[in-house]
């Protein structure tokens, strides 16, 4: 029968924008920690925003053909391409507003990062709701559903208390250890505590906001 995909054609559509955002959405985080390899121009931004918009495709095209076979393969290999985004979203408009007031650390830069997780969260939302976590044949979902909507603000506020106290407590609490610079611990500190909010997040939206 061929090479076979669940994936359709808005699925690569939403990739593609997903992939080039994220090509996007690394500038100001290069631009934050300075990497001795990283200068900012148009052929360096180019190679970042087209080299993710292929590697979105190719992925997608991987998870398509594996969903085929195993249906919470495709559903999982969608979230985890809206999740990569959202986490773009949150740590390079933290390294934004970084940049451009200088904070790597206290209480302004916990409010960065609440109004970053904020703005990925909102958008995490959308994205679950009418492409990750939407079902093939069913009706189409009014813009907001308020009970849902409910649940997601839950989720979303221990997510954001959890993240913003962890990057709090590693950023200014404990601090940049010796040798390593501030933004460049800014970002560790964001990594560090990413995998417990995915994990909230995913188990969250599977399970409370977007259950059957």
């Amino acid at each position: 029968p061929g090479f076979m995909t669940v994936a359709s054609r808005k699925d690569f559509y939403v990739v593609s924008i997903i992939g080039a955002a994220f090509g996007l959405l690394l500038i100001p985080i290069l631009e934050n920690i300075k990497p001795e390899f990283w200068s900012l121009n148009i052929i360096n931004a180019l190679l970042l925003v087209v080299g993710f918009f292929i590697f979105a495709n190719f992925a997608l095209t991987i998870g398509g053909w594996l969903g085929q076979r195993m249906p919470i393969i495709w559903q999982f290999v969608k979230y985890a391409a809206v999740g990569s985004l959202n986490a773009l979203l949150d740590i390079g408009i933290l390294n934004l507003l970084s940049v451009i007031f200088k904070i790597y650390s206290g209480v302004l830069l916990a409010i960065f990062n609440s109004i970053s997780i904020a703005i990925a969260i909102t958008n995490s939302y959308l994205l679950n709701r009418f492409w990750s976590f939407s079902a093939p044949g069913k009706t189409q979902k009014p813009l907001i559903d308020k009970r849902e909507f409910f649940r997601f603000i839950i989720v979303s506020g221990i997510t954001i208390i959890f993240n913003t106290a962890g990057v709090y407590t590693l950023t200014t609490l404990i601090g940049a250890p010796k040798g390593v610079s501030e933004p460049l611990w800014e970002n560790i500190s964001k990594l560090s505590v990413a995998p417990i909010t995915i994990a909230i997040n995913f188990l969250g939206y599977k399970f409370f906001v977007f259950k059957p």
